[in-house]
């Protein structure tokens, strides 16, 4: 017999909406949250919102000024590439960890990924191939089997990067890039080619802060 399910608390609904939300590109990066419109919006009070806020601002999706309110993120180059560098250290560390502890789990997911991700391509669902690409890159630190890495990435890095490739990340010539060295890292991951792997993650993470980078400063 199974256990019930126990309901979510209001606050776990708000804070899951509202990072859909900005994730989805509801609302624009550096717009302006209005508190007053998120209760009408979502039908609920000001205390959930405000416990959204404060979560989401830890997780890099919203900043919070003092005497002006709450704002979706918009990353100048700086935070960008230093986003990056985190990101970087972490993923590399999730790919070593994942050759050693899970390589066979890590190919599979990986390979999984893949064929959706080449499917929504040929079918132009790029919103699904954004997704899609959000989970490949979770993939590899759920394989490392690091709670601790994981949280980390979660909270600091993955939500964020999936917010910009739903803006950015729509151009064919720039998903044909991005689709080729997925593929590369799956192929890697299954020779347990763990230099190959990183240098790959490396310009991976790299050409995506360059792309980003240009469209930002745009």
């Amino acid at each position: 017999m199974s256990k019930i399910e126990r309901p979510k608390q209001i606050s776990e609904v708000v804070l899951e909406r509202l990072r859909s939300d900005i994730i989805d590109g509801t609302y624009k990066l550096g717009e302006k949250l209005s508190e007053n419109q998120l209760v009408d919006i979502y039908g609920v009070t000001k205390a959930p919102i405000r416990a959204a806020f404060g979560r989401l601002q830890t997780e890099g999706l919203v900043e919070v000024r003092a005497q002006s309110g709450t704002y979706v993120f918009k990353p100048e180059p700086e935070y960008l590439t230093s986003l990056c560098h985190l990101r970087t250290a972490l993923e590399l560390e999730a790919a070593r960890l994942a050759l050693h502890v899970g390589q066979a789990d890590c190919q599979k997911m990986l390979t999984d990924i893949c064929l959706q991700m080449t499917d929504a391509l040929e079918k132009g669902q790029q919103d699904k191939y954004q997704k899609l690409d959000t989970e490949f890159h979770l993939a590899l630190f759920k394989a490392a089997q690091s709670p601790l890495l994981l949280a980390t990435f979660e909270a600091q890095v993955s939500s964020t990067f999936a917010a910009l490739r739903h803006r950015f990340s729509t151009v064919k010539t720039h998903n044909e890039s991005s689709i080729t060295e997925h593929l590369e890292i799956r192929d890697l991951v299954g020779a347990g080619n763990l230099t190959g792997l990183q240098e790959v993650l490396r310009r991976h993470i790299e050409n995506t802060r360059a792309y980003y980078n240009i469209i930002l400063t745009d």
